[in-house]
């Protein structure tokens, strides 16, 4: 009892002071783990319940995003978001493996430092264009759209990853597992789409507990169900999120977007701060870490750059897609999911975990402020 206390007063604390400071909840959340779990403090040794609320948190935060999202928004700037988002995974998973393999990581290692850098954090890349005043420009707009392809696409490599690692990535049944995976979450969003049409009407003329709690179960069952199917629990989540809100109205939609916060606000720190807990922090004296460190940084910011470049070489001069660019490079929560989701199924080494979440602070970090110097250099 005690370390469900004091995960979620300072789990929820935290979130409030980086909302507070413009900063990624998740990565305050994963400090606090390091700060009041066994690394530093030993205040808190989270056990297999924790664990579990924590899951459920995450779920349902993936599940909120994709009802938050729908699917308008990956058509709003068609072929150029879609190019951006699938250039810049291809260099960041490409970049990241070959990285992974040269330092020394196992096949299925390198799979999940690779799959890691693929996800743009869309909170924080929306928030910095949202300050800069880009929101409503072309630049912003095609973010907005490749950032949301992009994380769509990363949780399907992550379905793709969890189904075949398990089994091993003999070409034949790797091009299976993608087919098959295509189809598993084509058909949870066709359902979800299916059924929220079907009972909006009837949903939203019950009272409020009822219908967030419709909602949470039908997230939860799709993330059970995907699990249970070999693939991860978060991704049928989020699918199962991202059909529910293509089948509603905006205005029903975000009402539940608004309610599904407050629930997911008190159980995703369980998640987060033992991500953080659970990492062997003492792996930063080893010499090697620095590179690892370093290496993944870069590859992250330079495979998203050239995404940009190249996916938005139409939106306009050099400077507009570079700008694109480095506006796809910070990372938040999806990556830390993927991370923290890699090392509970053994795929991941303590050194490797570390290093990803050291990644993504850093990206988090450094992508804002390349965002505001380029920004500020094409005002000039």
């Amino acid at each position: 009892m005690q370390d469900f206390i004091l995960i979620l007063l300072f789990g929820v604390s935290a979130a409030w002071l980086a909302k507070r400071f413009g900063q990624p909840t998740a990565v305050a959340q994963v400090l606090v783990g390091l700060i009041i779990g066994p690394p530093l403090l030993g205040w808190v040794a989270p056990g297999e319940e924790l664990q579990l609320v924590g899951q459920l948190g995450v779920v349902l935060l993936l599940g909120m995003a994709g009802l938050h999202l729908g699917s308008g928004q990956l058509a709003r700037e068609g072929w150029t978001g879609l190019w951006v988002a699938l250039l810049g995974m291809l260099f960041c998973l490409a970049g990241g493996y070959g990285f992974a393999v040269w330092w020394g990581s196992p096949l299925e290692e390198a799979v999940y430092i690779g799959a890691t850098l693929t996800a743009t954090s869309v909170g924080i890349s929306v928030q910095v264009l949202h300050q800069l005043g880009l929101i409503d420009q072309r630049v912003g707009r095609i973010v907005i759209a490749a950032a949301v392809i992009d994380d769509v696409l990363a949780l399907y490599l992550l379905a793709i990853a969890h189904g075949v690692l398990s089994e091993g990535l003999e070409p034949t049944r790797l091009a299976g597992s993608m087919l098959l995976a295509a189809g598993v979450l084509a058909a949870i969003f066709v359902t979800c789409r299916w059924l929220a049409r079907r009972s909006e009407a009837r949903l939203f003329g019950l009272q409020y507990p009822v219908s967030l709690l419709a909602v949470v179960i039908t997230i939860i069952a799709f993330g059970w169900l995907t699990e249970t199917l070999g693939y991860s629990l978060v991704v049928g989540g989020f699918f199962a999120g991202l059909g529910l809100g293509e089948g509603m109205k905006k205005v029903h939609r975000q009402r539940l977007v608004k309610q599904l916060e407050g629930l997911v606000m008190l159980l995703v720190p369980f998640f987060f701060v033992i991500v953080g807990s659970r990492a062997e922090w003492g792996v930063l004296a080893d010499p090697g870490m620095p590179v690892l460190v370093v290496g993944l940084l870069v590859i992250a910011i330079l495979g998203k750059i050239a995404g940009g470049l190249i996916g938005a070489w139409r939106a306009g001069q050099f400077w507009t897609p570079l700008l694109v660019g480095v506006s796809m490079s910070p990372r938040g929560e999806v990556a830390l999911v993927i991370a923290g989701l890699g090392f509970a199924q053994g795929h991941i080494s303590h050194h490797v975990l570390v290093a990803l979440i050291l990644m993504t602070i850093g990206a988090a970090l450094l992508g804002p402020l390349l965002m505001a110097l380029l920004a500020r250099s094409l005002s000039n």
